[in-house]
């Protein structure tokens, strides 16, 4: 088979080689190199061959040297199974020799324990001499020291337990025994913890002074706490305990610096609400100081001395957090009243500034503080200052107006005047400084508690309004019962009035404070200046608020307003008390010949507005047109009351001129006193007197007419009144005239209208008003 491949090598090998040659060969020119391609094979065979030899001998000689190493490993393998069959008689003739060592294993374990006694011989013997050693080390400061010796005295306790327990058979007595012997080693223990906590409780104080002492105390604990892991370490192997470990005089080192926090929160000790009312603000600023004083202690000063592993930082914050929280309930707890509420409150808002726990200084991150309060004390908090709020507002109010109704009752001076003359009183400006400063106070708080705090005071100002009106109307009733006394009550009733105008200024101010964030206040210096949005006095009518509104604040300005007319009514009562007499003359026979009736009316009128000058325009403008209908009321109550009849032509004619005579007097007088561009009521009698003294009945009919054309409010009844005070009409024709002058009326009416000039026709005349209404009716609603 080797023979074939061999063979057939050699004749691919000839093919190839008569190829190659060939190629070489196939010009002429290439005979020429023939010498010169033998030669050049003749080097390749020839470098061929030495490889070849070179890996043949190569490769013999690795043969040669694996054949050697097998042999010496031959070798060995027999001299080690030789040695393993001695050692296999070796080890089995010594069956017998444990038996022979446990004696010398009982003599070695003795021998140990008789070492380790030796050893804490010095110590057993002079365990009292070191326990009274290092006492004095540790009277005299030296704590180092005394750790040391009792280090000392606890590892040969420790030692002489730990040779005991390991005994096979060890004796609980002498166990119990060597415990009592070194009874006073732990002793020493239980005294220098004690020191060392005592001297950690004054952290705070002791590391400004001497933080070398503060630094010892701690090396001590923190040998402790690894002697602590240690033995714990070695309990797991060996089950041994020393008595008294672990210490774990860390933990017990902690607890000693939080208690130190809490003493410190609660050691200030705060005056009573009785002894100085801003007892809880002095004692919260007290409390601000002194823990944001520490904090910085203890980062700049403290830090350094503790170990990292302390964190201790972080933990003297969260401690005093704790401390404080505490303190704040049991400030709670106490119970708070008022402005202490919003006191502790406002501290509790600032708590996370920038003057305590938010202190640039201690980089704090305040946002992981929780809250001092929970959010249901919170809101009994709150629940509890609007109680108090509601009771201060109607104490301070009830006080004030008490005070203010005292001052209308002087009799040594006049009211004050502000800088335009108008009266006044101090009452507003009270009322709504106080009103401010408690919405001031709240919105330190929250705008939350700003908002429900500005409710609870509308609420009281609602109240309020009530209270002044009943004051009012005592003020009034007194007077009119005596009128010489108070003296001065037309000026204070005066001032009374203006005050309304002042409460509503203010409600208005407050309100635009309020919508704008109470970015201003409401000065006192400046009542004199204040402004509402729209210029009552220049509305035509009545000036006053009409209607009811549901904002408690609009209603409040309505109900002031309500009071000011009511209160103007009061003032004009009191002139027409003065009218009365005159008033009762009018349209009698003596009234055709004599003027005193009319010029004391004048005269009244003109001598009481010396007192009204002094009302803030909007009212003077309105008590000064009340005071013109009612004289025009008297004059037509007198007209149709028929109080005299005229008999003849005569009498008519001196009765209607006397009546426009005395129409154009009053009407000057109002005209000069309140000049205005609405309708003077005194126009009412100009028609009237026309019919009085109208000579012709056939125009009767045409009179009426034109009466009835411009007061439609006018009644059958009182022109048939109208009509008898003449005497030239009977019963029946009064009726039949007025019947003719009212179809005439409205045929015009109609007329009018189809003729397209009814816009031409005055539809909304003043109305003929018998009898006025009394102004005291207008306290109906506040059950005066």
């Amino acid at each position: 088979m080797e023979k074939k491949h061999v063979s057939r090598a050699e004749e691919e090998a000839n093919d190839k080689a008569i190829k190659q040659v060939a190629n070489m060969l196939q010009r002429p020119d290439q005979l020429d190199k023939v010498e010169q391609c033998k030669r050049r094979v003749a080097r390749k065979k020839a470098s061929v061959e030495a490889r070849l030899k070179a890996a043949v001998q190569s490769q013999l000689d690795g043969v040669k040297t694996g054949l050697s190493q097998m042999t010496e490993a031959l070798n060995e393998v027999r001299e080690i199974k030789e040695n393993m069959i001695s050692v296999d008689e070796m080890y089995s003739n010594c069956g017998a020799l444990s038996d022979k060592m446990r004696d010398i294993k009982d003599i070695s374990a003795q021998h140990r324990q008789l070492a380790a006694a030796m050893e804490n011989l010095k110590h057993l013997f002079g365990v009292p001499e070191e326990v009274a050693k290092a006492r004095d080390l540790m009277k005299d400061d030296k704590l180092l020291l005394a750790h040391k010796s009792l280090t000392d005295l606890e590892t040969s306790r420790d030692d002489l337990l730990s040779e005991q327990y390991k005994l096979e058979n060890h004796s609980e007595a002498d166990i119990k025994q060597l415990q009592t012997y070194f009874k006073e080693a732990e002793n020493l223990s239980d005294e220098l913890g004690q020191v060392l906590r005592k001297s950690l409780s004054k952290t705070i104080t002791l590391v400004r002074k001497d933080s070398s002492s503060l630094v010892t105390a701690l090396r001590i604990v923190e040998r402790e706490h690894r002697t602590d892991m240690k033995m714990l370490e070695q309990e797991k192997f060996s089950g041994f305990l020393p008595p008294g470990r672990p210490k774990r005089w860390r933990e017990k080192t902690m607890e000693t610096l939080k208690q130190a926090v809490e003493d410190r929160v609660e050691s200030d000790f705060y005056d009573t609400r009785e002894a100085d009312k801003m007892w809880l603000v002095r004692h919260l600023e007290i409390l601000r100081k002194n823990v944001l004083e520490d904090l910085r202690v203890v980062k700049f000063l403290c830090v350094p001395c503790f170990p990292p592993a302390y964190n201790i930082f972080q933990q003297y914050a969260h401690w005093y957090h704790l401390a404080l929280a505490s303190h704040v309930a049991k400030l709670i707890k106490e119970g708070l009243e008022g402005n202490e509420i919003i006191s502790l409150l406002t501290w509790l808002n600032h708590y996370t500034g920038r003057d305590l726990m938010g202190h640039f200084e201690l980089g704090l991150d305040t946002n992981r503080l929780p809250p001092l309060l929970d959010d249901n004390v919170s809101e009994e908090l709150m629940h509890s200052y609007f109680t108090t709020t509601k009771q201060n507002m109607l104490s301070w109010t009830q006080k004030s107006l008490q005070q203010d109704a005292a001052d209308w009752r002087r009799e040594a001076s006049e009211p004050e005047t502000d800088v335009d003359g108008y009266y006044r009183t101090s009452l507003p400006v009270i009322l709504f400084q106080m009103i401010q400063q408690t919405i001031q106070v709240a919105e330190t708080i929250s705008d939350t508690l700003k908002k429900r705090v500005f409710q609870v005071c509308i609420e009281e100002m609602n109240k309020f309004v009530r209270s002044y009106a009943e004051a009012i109307t005592s003020y009034k009733d007194e007077h009119f019962q005596n009128r010489e006394f108070p003296p001065f009550y037309p000026l204070y009733m005066v001032a009374a009035v203006n005050n309304c105008e002042a409460f509503t200024r203010f409600a208005v101010n407050l309100q635009l404070a309020m919508e704008k964030g109470m970015k201003g206040g409401i000065d006192s210096s400046e009542i004199e200046l204040l402004q509402m949005d729209q210029d009552d006095s220049e509305i035509d009518g009545n000036p006053f608020l009409e209607g009811e509104n549901v904002d408690p604040l609009l209603q409040f300005r309505h109900e002031m307003d309500n009071v000011a007319q009511a209160a103007c009514g009061f003032l004009l009562d009191e002139v027409f008390m003065d009218l009365q007499p005159h008033c009762a003359s009018l349209f009698q026979k003596a009234w055709l010949n004599d003027r005193s009736g009319v010029d004391t009316i004048c005269v009244t009128v003109e001598d009481y507005y010396t007192d009204y000058v002094h009302l803030r325009p909007k009212y003077l403008d309105w008590i000064m047109r009340e005071a013109e209908k009612r004289v025009i009321v008297e004059y037509l109550r007198a007209i149709l009351g028929r109080r005299m009849k005229l008999n003849n032509a005569s009498e008519r004619l001196q009765a209607g001129e006397k009546l426009l005579q005395e129409q154009q007097m009053l009407s000057s007088l109002f005209n000069k006193l309140s000049p205005s561009s609405v309708r003077s009521a005194c126009e009412a009698l100009i028609p009237i007197a026309e019919v009085i003294k109208l000579q012709d009945k056939s125009m009767m009919s045409l009179e009426l007419s034109g009466l009835v054309s411009k007061y439609h409010d006018a009644s059958a009844e009182q022109m048939q009144a109208l009509l008898a005070i003449r005497g030239d009409f009977s019963a029946s024709e009064g009726r039949e005239m007025v019947i003719e002058a009212q179809e005439a009326i409205e045929s015009s009416k109609t007329i009018t209208r189809r003729s397209g000039l009814y816009e031409l026709v005055e539809v909304d005349p003043p109305p003929i008003q018998i009898p006025v209404p009394s102004s005291s009716s207008l306290f109906s609603k506040f059950n005066i």
